[in-house]
């Protein structure tokens, strides 16, 4: 089985509980084709995550799927309506296909596609569902093919996102807390010099004028970010720009003529921004090993405008 298989089943139950989630990811048996990878929002820097949060993290990239932590009504997670995120491409424009799916529904989006003479392709990505494309010279034409199929319409769906969020260190991302309680707390803080997690203390959590930290104990993880004796949770891949910004340490390198953006992979971009950069090509980051400090993320087909909106946000300077 795949994870098309795991979307589809999301697809046709629309709504449920995380327990249902793991559950689903067991009984389809996608271990046997999916591989563990990626770091997430608040995930360790090492890649080895459990097989349903590395589904969970991937569904959320390309916009599959959201999910929700202490959902009131029980719904954990949600399947978004199909839709079709288009943006201009060099070469005319693309339409990404995102949110629930069925086979009947991508029968029709084939039908139509072919109707109005637009190149539907479809890309495969280990642990992620198919990434299906739709190309055409028009945005009219991707247009009329969703509305044939009954696809909402994301118009310039990377800029569009991005003009939602806000960036990194806006007070809003953070939520005021306490220090976890107990003795038996692993505990972590991350370093942006050397872009990794170091063994701290309590103490270090609490004399720091700012600085990230990661509480573990079994199951639980908490990313806590701590200035002036304050502590607030804040996801880890926001926290650890914050931190970055303020020791004016920048990590994203922009190449103007292949059109990549790149950076550490420990510095992942948060969810949202990635997902905005995967929407300006449909493809999955590409991962490199090599180099003196380590691996690093490489976004294609990104337009110079965008890198710098998401630059902006996560407060870096393009270089």
């Amino acid at each position: 089985m795949s994870a098309n298989t795991l979307l589809l089943w999301m697809s046709a139950r629309r709504s449920g509980s995380w327990a249902q989630f793991r559950a689903a990811v067991e009984e389809l048996h996608l271990g046997a084709d999916a591989e563990v990878d990626g770091e997430g929002d608040d995930a360790p820097d090492q890649f080895a995550l459990p097989l349903y949060q590395t589904l969970r993290f991937n569904l959320q990239r390309v916009g599959h799927a959201e999910f929700f932590a202490g959902a009131g009504d029980g719904a954990e997670w949600r399947v978004t309506p199909p839709a079709l995120a288009i943006t201009r491409h060099q070469r005319g424009w693309l339409g990404i296909v995102a949110g629930a799916r069925s086979l009947s529904l991508m029968d029709r989006l084939r039908s139509a596609a072919a109707g109005h003479r637009a190149e539907l392709r479809v890309l495969a990505f280990t642990s992620y569902p198919d990434q299906i494309l739709i190309t055409a010279e028009t945005r009219d034409t991707l247009a009329a093919t969703a509305e044939d199929v009954g696809f909402f319409v994301q118009d310039d769906a990377p800029a569009a996102l991005l003009a939602s969020l806000p960036p990194v260190d806006d007070p809003r991302v953070r939520y005021q807390t306490e220090l976890p309680f107990g003795s038996d707390w692993r505990i972590e803080r991350f370093s942006p010099e050397a872009l990794v997690w170091r063994s701290a203390t309590a103490d270090d959590a609490r004399a720091t004028p700012a600085g990230l930290f990661r509480f573990s104990l079994r199951h639980q993880r908490q990313v806590l970010f701590c200035y002036r004796g304050a502590v607030a949770r804040i996801p880890g891949q926001v926290g650890k720009y914050l931190v970055l910004r303020r020791r004016r340490r920048q990590v994203l390198r922009y190449d103007a003529a292949k059109r990549t953006l790149s950076m550490p992979a420990s510095c992942r971009p948060p969810f949202l921004i990635e997902r905005a950069l995967i929407m300006c090509s449909g493809l999955i980051p590409s991962y490199d090993g090599g180099g003196p400090r380590g691996g690093c993320l490489q976004y294609a087909e990104i337009p110079e405008d965008i890198a710098r909106i998401a630059a902006a946000l996560l407060r870096q300077e393009l270089r």
